[in-house]
């Protein structure tokens, strides 16, 4: 079998973006692949699918292009693929190759338009828009990937080279994960049996109903008594602001004004110095006239003091209303014709911001985001986020004050991730100090959070995908190879690699990735191959050992250990293991199943965080 696809560039034409093409006569091929607006040197799906095209025009003697798509807001939409079909069609194009699920739509909306193209969909069937129903058109060859024979190579290849506790982090539903997890526990277990080594696996899947895991966690704002420091320490008193608390000489702290009064605006600070023979101008502030500035703490106490002045001309207000509308979350005062930025509450539990509702003639820069501007103000206005349900997930933060505190710190709330989170700690107590930020989920875990500065009162943070806790669960309780075959969250195990030891282990599958101990790579290239040499309409086929369609991006060093896996490979190759095939995309009832029949002497199988679940 083929362990690395040979790097074979068709030297005949080179490929261009739609728009940059200008000469006819350059686009005239036999072959075309469309990328998923990747390059041809992705190092992934699209250089493989290439590789595969340029070998078989080489060795057939046809001409090969390809085209790099400008996609609509990193998506492929069909009016965009349909254009670069046609193209592709009046220039004389036999095939036209499509290179993953993103093409599907696109291959059961078009294709069928061009009856005399024969169109390779590789690892997806074409289905309509909103419907994976599977379509099966004429002039479309599929090409699927053994997920079973896949998740079996990595399940023997972990075992061999020593891992004896692993982890399966699944997709719910998926009948690919459920697949990939399934031939995982089998190649385990084959190489168990074969040693005659005892090896646990621990089967997740994230978004399983059944899954009794809490992925919420808790930012506690803490402070530390005054007596206790060696440092030097000055009182900053903020008077109609935020930053006050009693701080190390040297720190630099951020100082807000309240929002002004009515028919107020800010205008600048007022600045003293609270101690004896050090004169006003010794406190350094970065601008007296921000209403957000930087207070380099000197050796001095001091008082800083908001100060606002009347409006010029009309006053208005611009209200910021908390989800239902009962009460006011925020209040601004603007002059007429101004302008002022606007953030939306917190989301409650399972919600998203969704959109800002108003009757106010002012206009809302960007009225889909929750942080924005509002301007050409000549009214009062009333503003009302919009919260909906969240089609992705929504992980709950709930920030408190510490011993030593006084009040409520402020952040709590709903967030997806990539979501921008602000928390602040309450003003210490006479004698106390602020210190630092600690976060922890419920099982006292890590979150991965990266704060920009957990020693500032006020800070932010990217919300994190918190599914890397199941990983980090698992790697805790000493999985030391965890593999993601089948599952669209498989990043989260990565982000959980990155929060443990680089010395543990992902295994991967599909798309090579170059954080992965090792990756069972579905080999594009070599299925354009198989497909373009014997081309069917309307069938799907299965890449597996068999066609050299999967193979292991690693495998070891040791001679031995690749000799064992080589013969493996051929007995898959050959039909002579025969692997248990999931129904309906059930992998807790194949779980179920595995462990009443007992296959394995060596292999014992885990459900985890499953409440009054058992796979036994």
């Amino acid at each position: 079998m083929k362990k690395i696809i040979s790097v074979l560039m068709c030297l005949v034409l080179v490929g261009c973006i739609f728009a940059g093409c200008t000469k006819q006569e350059d686009l005239k091929s036999d072959i075309v692949l469309i990328t998923d607006g990747g390059t041809i040197t992705d190092g992934g799906y699209n250089q493989s699918a290439w590789e595969g095209i340029s070998s078989f025009a080489g060795e057939n003697s046809m001409t090969c292009r390809y085209f790099q798509p400008v996609l609509d807001n990193d998506k492929i939409t069909v009016e965009n693929i349909e254009k670069y079909v046609s193209l592709s069609a009046e220039n004389g194009a036999q095939y036209i190759i499509l290179p993953g699920e993103d093409f599907a739509v696109s291959a059961y909306e078009v294709a069928a338009s061009y009856p005399d193209i024969k169109f390779i969909l590789l690892d997806a069937i074409p289905h309509s828009a909103g419907d994976e129903t599977d379509r099966f058109v004429s002039n479309v060859m599929s090409v699927t990937f053994d997920s079973l024979q896949s998740g079996f190579l990595a399940g023997y290849i972990s075992v061999l080279n020593g891992n004896t506790e692993l982890g399966y982090f699944g997709e719910y539903g998926s009948e690919n994960s459920a697949n990939s997890g399934a031939g995982f526990v089998q190649g385990a277990a084959y190489a168990a049996d074969s040693l005659g080594v005892p090896v646990t696996m621990d089967w997740a899947e994230y978004d399983s109903a059944m899954l009794d895991y809490n992925y919420d966690f808790t930012i506690t704002a803490c402070y530390e008594k005054i007596d206790e420091q060696s440092d030097e320490t000055f009182k900053v008193n903020v008077v109609d602001g935020l930053g006050s608390g009693t701080y190390t000489k040297g720190s630099n702290i951020t100082i807000t004004a309240n929002p002004a009064p009515a028919g107020k605006v800010f205008d600048k600070w007022e600045v003293k110095s609270d101690t004896e023979g050090v004169k006003d101008k010794k406190v350094n502030i970065s601008s007296k006239t921000d209403s957000s500035m930087n207070l380099l703490v000197e050796k001095c106490d001091c008082t800083i003091t908001a100060t606002y002045k009347d409006i010029e001309g009309t006053n208005y207000t611009v209200n910021v209303k908390t989800a239902d509308g009962s009460k006011d979350a925020f209040v601004y005062n603007v002059g007429e014709n101004g302008e002022c930025d606007i953030t939306a509450p917190v989301a409650e539990k399972n919600m998203v911001f969704d959109h800002w509702d108003t009757s106010s003639s002012a206009k809302i820069e960007d009225v889909n985001s929750a942080d924005t501007k509002v301007t050409e103000i000549k009214e009062n206005v009333v503003l009302t986020p919009v919260y909906v349900n969240s089609d992705t997930p929504t992980f709950n933060i709930n920030v408190v004050t510490g011993e030593g505190g006084n009040g409520t710190s402020t952040g709590s709330g709903s967030y997806v991730a990539d979501d921008f989170v602000k928390v602040v700690s309450a003003p210490p107590q006479d004698g106390y100090m602020f210190s630092h930020w600690e976060n922890a989920d419920t099982y006292g875990h890590s979150t991965g959070i990266a704060m920009d500065n957990e020693y500032n009162y006020s800070t932010t943070f990217n919300m994190v995908d918190r599914y890397a806790a199941i990983c980090d669960t698992m790697y805790n309780h000493g999985v030391s190879a965890i593999f993601t075959g089948g599952n669209s969250k498989a990043a989260s195990a990565f982000t959980s690699k990155g929060n443990f030891d680089y010395d543990l282990n992902v295994i991967a599958s599909g798309e090579n990735a170059k954080d992965a101990y090792t990756t069972i790579i579905n080999n594009y290239g070599e299925a354009v191959k198989d497909c373009l040499a014997d081309f069917k309409g309307g069938t799907v086929i299965s890449a597996n050992c068999s066609t050299d369609g999967l193979y292991a991006t690693f495998v070891s060093d040791d001679k031995d250990i690749q000799a064992k896996y080589d013969e493996v490979y051929k007995s898959l190759a050959d039909g002579k293991i025969s692997l248990i095939q999931v129904q309906g995309g059930a992998g807790y009832d194949f779980c179920k199943k595995y462990n009443k029949d007992k296959p394995s002497k060596c292999l014992t199988l885990n459900g985890w965080f499953l409440e009054g679940i058992s796979f036994s």
